[in-house]
């Protein structure tokens, strides 16, 4: 056992030391939670409107009153100025997202530099200004008729939401099935990454049957497979280090909710990490090139993120069905629920099937483990 710990070590030192290692397995997860986690944040987020009205005007009063009430409030956060020039100067600092300003001669915008957000804004504005036409076009044609009829009216008309403003990555909304873009991220590529970090142990099989060092491992009076375990028992500390890392980081940098089922998470990054380096000995029993196995290895990566959502939350029934059959949709099904508050009775089924797959994995690498590290 101390032979293996030892193997062990030495392999979690020797990654740590190849510097691609560390920024592709640490670095690059955490790259891409925070540009995809806060590209797509953005859009969800009320836009920022700097409101300025003359006061006493009724177009003016009537424009407040329809953006900042509450109809909207998922769409818009209203700031009311006190000028023209300090809804510029919030424009030009960054302070808000798109300005207007409404005075006797009418509404004037203020687009900011965002397109998707100048539309969210002008999506809404285009309802209020409707309002507005059919109002006064009402009491042109019927003068009998009060405020008070022309407005329930159009109350009537509109009851409907005519404006609907999304994303085509998210599901039904844009909320990413009830989590964050952050979050939503944060799960997906953790696991991906931790897949990666399995590939490093069907390569280093490979390598040393090539540089011939299995070769001087076979000749040494020590158990040879206590000291091979102890290197992919290595790959697997390496791993749950790697998600120790991108777990902490983004609760701490990003502001991440894991939830506070720690021990849960532990375990199911446990799982994922023995299952990809039980999967990189299958595949290295079958394939005896280095480029071949990483290659095929990267595929399957892919593949398998791509059907469990984690590049697009959700490309439709067929390839949600699909994902099923993949080890990334059990693992993030599993951290989702645990991040969403839930306890070990909602998420114990997910974790059953991981389980289960890690089982079968174990037992088939066990098997072809002798083939693995084979001379020829």
């Amino acid at each position: 056992m101390r032979l293996v710990l030892l193997m062990a070590w030495n392999e979690v030192i020797q990654l740590f030391r190849i510097r691609t290692v560390v920024l592709m397995l640490l670095g690059l997860p955490l790259l891409l939670i925070f540009l995809l986690g806060n590209a797509l944040e953005s859009d969800y987020k009320p836009v920022k409107l700097s409101i300025y009205a003359v006061g006493s005007d009724p177009l003016g009063d009537a424009a407040v009153k329809y953006l900042t009430s509450s109809s909207i409030e998922a769409y818009v956060s209203p700031r009311i100025r006190e000028s023209e020039e300090e809804v510029r100067e919030d424009l030009r600092t960054g302070r808000a997202d798109y300005g207007i300003a409404v005075d006797q001669s009418g509404l004037h915008y203020y687009p900011g530099k965002f397109t998707e957000r100048n539309m969210i804004v002008e999506s809404n504005l285009k309802r209020f200004v409707a309002d507005v036409n059919l109002r006064q076009s009402a009491a042109i044609v019927l003068p009998e008729l009060s405020q008070e009829q022309i407005s329930r009216s159009g109350e009537s008309a509109s009851s409907r939401e005519l404006v609907q403003i999304g994303n085509l990555v998210a599901r039904d909304s844009a909320d990413f099935n009830n989590f964050s873009a952050l979050q939503y991220y944060s799960v997906a590529y953790l696991i991906m990454f931790l897949l990666y970090s399995g590939m490093t142990g069907a390569i280093s099989l490979s390598e040393e049957r090539d540089k011939g060092t299995l070769l001087r491992l076979y000749a040494m009076p020590v158990s040879l497979n206590a000291m091979l375990f102890g290197k992919l028992m290595g790959v697997i500390f390496f791993a749950f280090i790697q998600a120790a890392i991108i777990v902490l980081f983004t609760k701490g940098i990003y502001g991440v909710d894991w939830g506070g089922n720690y021990g849960g998470i532990a375990l199911i990054c446990v799982l994922v990490s023995m299952a990809t380096v039980c999967f990189a000995v299958i595949l290295a029993s079958f394939i005896r090139s280095r480029r071949a196995i990483d290659s095929i290895f990267s595929l399957l990566i892919l593949v398998m993120t791509f059907l469990s959502g984690g590049m697009i939350s959700d490309l439709g029934p067929t390839i949600r069905q699909l994902g099923k059959f993949t080890l990334n949709h059990w693992a993030n099904e599993a951290l989702r629920t645990m991040m969403a508050g839930g306890t070990w009775q909602d998420s114990w089924h997910f974790v059953a099937i991981l389980s289960v797959i890690t089982a079968l994995l174990l037992g088939l690498s066990i098997v072809r483990f002798r083939k693995a590290v084979a001379l020829a």
